[in-house]
């Protein structure tokens, strides 16, 4: 017998020891939600989708009459919420029996569990959110509107100079954008340490960051085999992930070790070290893209451009606008939003119309709970369908479509439409801290770009326009598939003010 059918033998065993003593636990009055029915031992592992599993979940509340889907996925159980008035229920209302994370085997393997959206709920997490909130709150991240008008400039000269490279510049300018904020770095031009060292860790991150992504997090006794051992080829990857994982919250902190010195100069042994400890993790989290969301606005940036090519009338009629608010002598500016309510309404839609975070991070629950006659088992993971709640027939028509008028009325923001704000940042204590900043990047980047460039779809060998997909990957960040456009200023004096940043 070899060394991996002996293997997988003992995990069957295993799991199926873990099963029966799981049959044994009383069973509770109230029948748990409805769901695909599980195959003995593994549950409903194979009812997962392995591609764009939101869309499927989104169906289910047909198949299965309701927006609370429950599943069980080796020993691991889950809930899925399809709709919003589930989230604010329990997310929400419930917050402090919803708001603990699952210490997933490979998040804790790769060193990612520092972060605040892995931590997991209690003092610790809420001494660093309260210090992050601090500085990126609603009032705060008002200060920071210097840098992120900068980096703007900066992306259009990129677009300027590179147009075809468009992906690459979003998400190196906007890392350059967070780092100068949070250290107060210079990022060089290219191939910067810091950069790269973070796109390094936000790839692992994606890999492992959506429960059970690995059999690991199911069976955590895996983690004590030898790598060697077939089965085992997750242990190489996390120890490579782990490299730059720790890299990306501590080389930074090299660069401006001696501020943090002389604010803990009052401090000696236990109180010193847990204080670096605690400003280290702060300082990282400002850097981390899951905090700020930074891979999310690259995505829903992106997804912008793509819009562009795909509805060439939503772009006439925004820069329109900007052509009226703002004029052509210059770029847009903070101070222009509220003149530009169709920019705002463009930006609302581009976080609806392909939620960068589907899932966002699934919360846990602390305690036995029961909620519309169903049993809800603490320790349960709840999963927050945020593609199903933007893409609610109900709420959204043709929401498919990318129709920023959805969200006007009379020229104006119309606040009886759902704000996408309210489910693309996450729900409850565990929202988003860095939500705000994000905005703000969000809507003058849009604004600067729909202002100096025209988006036009790539040409063919016969000079016929290609008319891209909007497919998205899968993943904790989904990000539309690769596609080609063509950019180009929209002006002789567009393209001044853009070789002027």
């Amino acid at each position: 017998m070899s060394t991996g059918i002996a293997l997988w033998i003992v995990v069957a065993a295993l799991v199926l020891a873990i099963s029966l003593i799981r049959l044994n636990v009383p069973t509770q009055t109230s029948p748990l939600p409805p769901g695909p029915k599980p195959l003995p031992f593994i549950g409903n592992a194979l009812d997962v989708p392995a591609h764009l599993a939101w869309r499927t979940y989104a169906k289910w509340r047909d198949t299965y009459v309701g927006d609370v889907i429950f599943m069980r996925v080796f020993g691991m159980p889950m809930i899925v919420l399809n709709s919003l008035g589930g989230v604010v229920d329990l997310l929400e209302k419930r917050s402090s029996n919803y708001s603990d994370r699952l210490q997933a085997e490979m998040v804790t393997l790769i060193g990612w569990n520092w972060t605040l959206g892995a931590m997991e709920y209690g003092q610790k997490w809420r001494r660093r959110r309260r210090i992050f909130h601090q500085h990126f709150n609603q009032t705060a991240v008002r200060q920071y509107k210097p840098q992120i008008r900068l980096f703007s400039r900066q992306l259009l000269k990129r677009f300027y100079e590179e147009p075809e490279e468009f992906e690459h510049h979003i998400h190196y300018v906007l890392g350059a954008n967070i780092l100068s904020v949070a250290y107060g770095l210079e990022i060089a031009e290219k191939n910067d340490i810091h950069i790269i060292v973070a796109e390094k860790a936000m790839e692992a991150h994606v890999q492992v960051v959506i429960p059970g992504s690995f059999w690991v997090d199911f069976m955590p006794f895996l983690k004590y085999l030898p790598a060697w051992i077939p089965g085992a080829g997750f242990q190489k990857k996390a120890a490579d992930w782990r490299v730059n994982t720790t890299a990306m919250k501590e080389l930074p902190c090299q660069s401006v070790a001696a501020r943090l010195s002389e604010r803990m100069s009052h401090l000696e042994g236990e109180a010193l070290a847990a204080e670096e400890d605690v400003s280290k993790d702060v300082l990282g989290l400002s850097s981390t893209n899951p905090v700020l969301n930074i891979d999310q606005i690259a995505s829903t940036i992106t997804s912008l451009v793509l819009a562009m090519v795909l509805y060439p009338d939503v772009q006439k009629r925004a820069q329109a606008e900007l052509d009226q608010a703002v004029g052509t002598s210059r770029l847009p500016d903070f101070p222009d939003r509220e003149s530009l309510p169709y920019i705002q309404a463009i930006c609302k839609e581009a976080l609806r119309w392909q939620p960068a975070a589907p899932f966002g991070a699934a919360h846990r629950s602390i305690a036995d709970d029961e909620y519309n006659g169903y049993h809800i088992p603490a320790g349960i993971l709840i999963l927050e369908n945020i593609w199903a709640i933007l893409h609610d027939p109900m709420v959204y028509s043709q929401p498919e479509d990318f129709i920023p008028e959805r969200f006007l009325k009379d020229g104006r923001i119309n606040p009886g439409v759902l704000d996408p704000s309210v489910a693309s940042f996450g729900a409850g204590r565990r929202i988003c801290p860095g939500r705000y900043y994000s905005e703000l990047i969000l809507f003058i980047y849009v604004a600067c770009i729909l202002h100096t460039f025209d988006i036009m779809p790539a040409l063919d060998e016969n000079n016929q326009p290609i008319r891209p997909e909007p497919k998205m990957t899968s993943g904790s960040v989904s990000f539309p598939e690769p596609f080609k456009c063509i950019i180009k200023p929209r002006s002789a004096l567009a393209e001044k003010l853009t070789a002027e940043t």
